[in-house]
C-alpha cells in the first residue's frame, strides 16, 4: 500500500496527522495507536514521518485546533445541543413508558440512558 498524507489526512481516510499527534502527546507508542486507530503500521509510520518533517506547520495547526476546542461551542450551537438532548430524553422516557423491557435493548448491562 502506498500511504500518503494529503492536507494532513492519511490518504483514503478521515484520520489526520493531528489525530496521531494527539495520542503521541498523550505518551502513546505507535503500537498503542495501532490498537485504537484503524491504521496499518505503514500508515502510522507515514504520519510520524510527516509530523517529523513538518513539525512547525503541524504544531501551529495543532495549537489552533486546541484553542478552538478550548473556546467550546458558540451559544447558538449549545442551544441546539440542549434542545436535541431534551428531545432525546423525552423520546427515551416515552420508549421506556411504552415498552420498559425494550427500552434497554442493545444497551449492555442494562445501564439506564
Amino acid at each position: 500500500m502506498d500511504s500518503r498524507i494529503i492536507n494532513g489526512r492519511i490518504d483514503g481516510l478521515r484520520i489526520t496527522v493531528w489525530d496521531v499527534l494527539h495520542y503521541l502527546e498523550g505518551g502513546w507508542t505507535p503500537a498503542e495507536i495501532l490498537g485504537v486507530l484503524p491504521l496499518t503500521e505503514e500508515q502510522v509510520q507515514v504520519a510520524l514521518d510527516y509530523i517529523d518533517a513538518n513539525r512547525e506547520y503541524v504544531m501551529e495547526i495543532h495549537r489552533k485546533i486546541e484553542e478552538r476546542n478550548a473556546r467550546g461551542n458558540p451559544p447558538e450551537i449549545e442551544a441546539k445541543l440542549a434542545e436535541t438532548r431534551k428531545r432525546m430524553r423525552q423520546w427515551l422516557a416515552e420508549r421506556r413508558r411504552l415498552d420498559p423491557e425494550a427500552a434497554n435493548a442493545g444497551n449492555p448491562g442494562g445501564r439506564q440512558l
